[in-house]
């Protein structure tokens, strides 16, 4: 296999919330360079966005813990890179059982 590590895959999971009647979540396969505007093109042209009134997308991330008390949520920029940032994500999680997504 060519390449060094910034030719690795990985898969982003985007949570598409009241986009999709059909999907909770889509999975899109990224490398470390590939962009949040890129992954949005990808999602909107799989779920058919683009001819939809209102067009503009954007990904955040969300933390939060498992007893829904508290979450946090913050807007992507149209160049920063969704799979550098879940690469930074804790590994394992503290006891508040939290999830980033």
């Amino acid at each position: 296999m060519s390449g060094g590590a910034e030719n690795n895959r990985y898969i982003v999971q985007v949570f598409v919330g009241a986009l999709s009647q059909h999907y909770e979540a889509l999975s899109v396969e990224a490398s470390k360079q590939t962009t949040s505007e890129e992954i949005v093109s990808c999602i909107v042209e799989r779920l058919s966005l683009a001819d939809s009134p209102g067009g503009s997308y954007e990904l955040a991330e969300v933390i939060g813990d498992s007893v829904g008390q508290e979450c946090k949520e913050r807007r992507l920029g149209p160049t920063e890179c969704p799979v550098a940032l879940m690469l930074l994500w804790p590994k394992i999680l503290h006891s508040q059982q939290e999830y980033y997504r």
